[in-house]
C-alpha cells in the first residue's frame, strides 16, 4: 500500500470516524442549545458522564481482538481465525452482559443513575451490540474496504441523530397532543438521557444489520490453538486498553467523585468541560481516522526495505497536519467557540491544552508501530499503565484545587510522558529515523505563534483584530512549511503540478 493509498483510505475512515463521533461532536451544538438552563445543563453533564464510562466496558468486551485479527491474519488461516474470534466474542459478550444486568443497582449508583436503574440494561445492550460489530469492522479494514466501513458507520449515525432530533424537537408537541397515550408516558419518563440511550440502541441495531454480510459466512467453530495465540497476544492489549481508558476518561469520573462542589453542580461542570472537549476533538477526529487506516498499512509494509524511512516520513507529515489544525482552531477561536451553546462557553480556555494533549497522543499512536511489529506489546502495557498512574496521581492531587483545569493539564502531562517513553524504548528495539529537529521546529513554531496571538488578544477584545492577526500568523506558518517541505510537496498529486 502506497502513501497515496494510505491518504485516500484515511479520508474514507475520516468521513466515517467523524460520523461515528457525532454523538459527542456534531450533536454538541444541537444539544448545548436544546439542553439549557440548570436542568438542561444537568442532563447534558449526566449524558457526558455516563458516556465516559462506556469505553471502560468497550475495552472489556473486545479484549484486544481487533488488533489480534490484524496480527494473525498474516500467519493463520483467516477463515479459522475469524470464526474462532467471533465465537469467543459471542460467548464473552453474553456473559459480561448478564453480569452487568445482575449488578445493575450498584452500577446505577456509581453512574449517577439511581432514578433510572433500567438505563444500565440499556447501556449493556449498546455495548454488546457495538462489541459484536468490532470484528466485522476489522475485517473490512483488513480487506481494504473503507467505503463500506464508512457507509455503515454513517448510516448508523443518521439513525442516531434523526432519533435524537425527532424526540427533543418534536416529541413534546406529540406528547401534549396525545396526553393520555403511551408515547406521552414514555416521553415524560425518559426525557433527557433516556432519549440519547434509546437512539444509541437503534443505531447499534441498524449497524449490526448492515454488517450482516460480514457475519453470514460465520460458523460456530473454535480452534483452541489459534485462540491461545490470540489471547496471549491480546491480553497485554486488554490491559493497555484499560490504562488508555483511564488516561482518556477517568479524569471526569474522578472530578465527579472528588470535586468539593455539590453533586448536581459537578455534573453541570462536566458538561461545560465536555463541550470544550468537543472543540478540541476536531484534532482528535483526524488522529482516530489516521489510526484506523495506519494500523493495517504499517503491518502491510513492515517487510519492505525502506519501511522505516516511510514511517519517519509519515510521522513528519502527520505532525505538520496536526499543528495546522491546532493553529486553525486556536487562532480562530472567536468562530469555533460558537460550535457550542453560549451557556457552555465558560470552559473554552482549556481547548489549547487539550489540543496539545491530542497532538502528543497522535504522535504516541504513530510511535507504537515498533512494539506492534516486534510483538513486544508488553511495552505498550507498561507505557499505558505509567500514563494511568500519572493521570490518577495528578488528578487526585489537583482536582480539589484546580477543578476541571486539573483534568486538562493532567491529560497533557500523561500523553507527554507516554510519547517520550514510547520514543525511548522504540529507538532501543526498533529504531526509526524520525526527523526530530524538524518535528521540534514545527511544534515550537506552532506554540510560539499561538503565544503571540494569545498575548495580544488577551488585552484586546476587538474581533476584527483577532481575525486579522490570526490570519497573518496562520499564513506565516503555512509559508514556513512550504519553504521547508517544497521538494516533498512537488511530489504531491494535483498540488505538485502548481509548484516550481
Amino acid at each position: 500500500m502506497s502513501l497515496k493509498k494510505l491518504a485516500g483510505q484515511t479520508v474514507w475512515y475520516g468521513v466515517s470516524n467523524i460520523a461515528a463521533r457525532l454523538l459527542t461532536f456534531l450533536l454538541t451544538p444541537y444539544l448545548t442549545n436544546v439542553l439549557t438552563g440548570d436542568q438542561g445543563q444537568l442532563v447534558y453533564g449526566q449524558y457526558r458522564y455516563v458516556y465516559n464510562l462506556f469505553p471502560i466496558m468497550n475495552v472489556l468486551y473486545t479484549y484486544g481482538m481487533e488488533t489480534a485479527f490484524f496480527r494473525f491474519s498474516m500467519t493463520e488461516d483467516r477463515g479459522k481465525l475469524y470464526r474462532t474470534q467471533v465465537t469467543s466474542m459471542l460467548v464473552s459478550t453474553f456473559v459480561f452482559s448478564i453480569l452487568l444486568y445482575l449488578f445493575r443497582e450498584p452500577v446505577a449508583v456509581f453512574a449517577e443513575l439511581e432514578d433510572h436503574v433500567e438505563y444500565v440494561g440499556w447501556c449493556a445492550a449498546i455495548i454488546a451490540l457495538d462489541a459484536l460489530s468490532a470484528l466485522p469492522y476489522a475485517r473490512l479494514r483488513k480487506e481494504n474496504r473503507p467505503r463500506k466501513y464508512a457507509m455503515t458507520k454513517v448510516a448508523g449515525i443518521v439513525v442516531f441523530v434523526a432519533t435524537i432530533v425527532f424526540l427533543f424537537s418534536f416529541g413534546d408537541s406529540i406528547a401534549k397532543n396525545n396526553a393520555g397515550g403511551a408515547f406521552a408516558g414514555w416521553y415524560n419518563r425518559y426525557w433527557g438521557l433516556g432519549f440519547i440511550l434509546f437512539a444509541n440502541i437503534l443505531q447499534a441495531v441498524v449497524t449490526l444489520l448492515l454488517l450482516f454480510k460480514e457475519l453470514k459466512d460465520y460458523r460456530p467453530k473454535f480452534d483452541s490453538a489459534i485462540f491461545k495465540k490470540v489471547i496471549v497476544y491480546g491480553y497485554p492489549i486488554l490491559i493497555t486498553g484499560f490504562a488508555g481508558v483511564i488516561n482518556d476518561t477517568l479524569n471526569r469520573v474522578m472530578f465527579q467523585k472528588m470535586s468539593p462542589l455539590p453533586e448536581k453542580e459537578s455534573l453541570r461542570q462536566i458538561g461545560f468541560y465536555s463541550a470544550a472537549m468537543s472543540i478540541a476533538m476536531l484534532i482528535n477526529l483526524f488522529i482516530q481516522a489516521f489510526k484506523l487506516a495506519a494500523e493495517p498499512f504499517f503491518f502491510s509494509i513492515s517487510g519492505d526495505k525502506n519501511s522505516k524511512e516511510t514511517y519517519a516520513r509519515v510521522m513528519k507529515w502527520f505532525v505538520i497536519l496536526l499543528t495546522l489544525m491546532f493553529l486553525n482552531v486556536n487562532l480562530y477561536m472567536d468562530i469555533w467557540k460558537h460550535f457550542v451553546g453560549r451557556e457552555y462557553h465558560q470552559a473554552i480556555g482549556i481547548v489549547p491544552v487539550l489540543m496539545l494533549s491530542y497532538i502528543f497522543l497522535g504522535i504516541y499512536y504513530n510511535l507504537t508501530v515498533w512494539f506492534k511489529l516486534t510483538d513486544k506489546t508488553q511495552y505498550g502495557t507498561y507505557i499505558m499503565v505509567i500514563g494511568a498512574i500519572v493521570t490518577i496521581v495528578f488528578n487526585w492531587a489537583f482536582i480539589p484545587v484546580l477543578g476541571y483545569y486539573a483534568c486538562a493539564w493532567g491529560t497533557l502531562l500523561c500523553y507527554a510522558v507516554m510519547m517520550a517513553l514510547s520514543y525511548y524504548w522504540g529507538q532501543k528495539y526498533y529504531p526509526v529515523p524520525y526527523e526530530l529537529p524538524q518535528l521540534f521546529k514545527y511544534l515550537g513554531l506552532m506554540l510560539t505563534l499561538f503565544g503571540i496571538y494569545y498575548g495580544i488578544t488577551l488585552f484586546n477584545s476587538n474581533i476584527i483584530l483577532h481575525f486579522v492577526l490570526g490570519t497573518i500568523l496562520f499564513a506565516a506558518y503555512l509559508y514556513y512549511v512550504f519553504r521547508q517541505e517544497k521538494s516533498d510537496i512537488k511530489g504531491f498529486p494535483v498540488i505538485g503540478k502548481y509548484i516550481r
